[in-house]
């Protein structure tokens, strides 16, 4: 466990001191003033429109984060030949896990700085209150990540930097596209074709649902969210993590690293 948490802690402050980090600091800036803008050029209802780009931005800010800080920086790190070296020393799976709880908290800062800016921006620009935003900032946390083990499981398999990077875009979209597919096959009824529903539904199972996470008119709108959603979305998070960072595991001690 120690050498998890080294590994961990090491990813931390590497993307601490990347440029990176300063650059995505002051893109959370601009986005936060894009919002200002778009509810300024409202009539009414600022604070919605507030809290609705500003919980886009956590996204984005996000996606950012995993690609560039949880991908890149794993495949610069076998580039400079710094890999091998912590694979004599640290079991494989050990290092994925590290390099997992590393990303998850660079993902936790810029979650809570954005979720805090979006707040902030709410309160002075839309004459509105709402801590129920900081919801937003656990959801998107549980959302990345597993985002991030996905991407770990791409990586372990051997797959490049650029495809990658491409494939975790097209599970995010699918993700929050499954559900809304199912629905659309149902309601066409008879007139739909059934082979493609089953196809669908197999997929809901095999990828990522993030439409689970997905509580964002709940919080603009001040509804309470049942426990039973929170708790299922949370087991749910944490079965797929599980699984997902095992196969990763697995598939990374049979491959030669080269």
């Amino acid at each position: 466990m120690r050498s998890v948490l080294t590994i961990a802690r090491l990813s931390l402050l590497e993307s601490l001191r990347n440029r990176l980090f300063v650059g995505m600091l002051i893109f959370l800036l601009l986005f936060l003033g894009f919002a200002i803008y778009v509810a300024t050029l409202s009539l009414d209802a600022a604070d919605r429109y507030l809290q609705n780009t500003g919980m886009l931005g956590i996204s984005l800010i996000n996606l950012a984060v995993v690609i560039l800080f949880g991908l890149y920086s794993l495949y610069q790190e076998k580039d400079r030949k710094e890999l091998f070296v912590l694979l004599n020393r640290v079991s494989r799976g050990a290092y994925l896990l590290g390099r997992f709880l590393g990303t998850a908290a660079v993902l936790a800062l810029f979650s809570l700085l954005a979720g805090c800016g979006v707040l902030l921006v709410t309160w002075l620009f839309g004459d509105l209150l709402a801590p129920a935003l900081l919801w937003a900032v656990y959801w998107a946390l549980l959302e990345f990540t597993l985002l991030t083990a996905v991407a770990l499981l791409f990586y372990a398999a051997g797959i490049g930097f650029t495809l990658n990077a491409l494939l975790v875009l097209a599970v995010y979209v699918v993700g929050h596209s499954l559900v809304e597919a199912v629905r659309s096959f149902i309601g066409l009824g008879m007139f739909g074709n059934p082979y493609h529903l089953m196809m669908v539904q197999v997929l809901t199972y095999v990828l990522p649902n993030f439409e689970m996470f997905n509580f964002r008119l709940a919080i603009v709108h001040g509804d309470t969210i049942a426990l039973s959603r929170f708790g299922l979305a949370t087991a749910y998070w944490l079965a797929y993590v599980t699984a997902i960072l095992a196969a990763a595991a697995a598939i990374f001690n049979r491959r030669d690293v080269q």
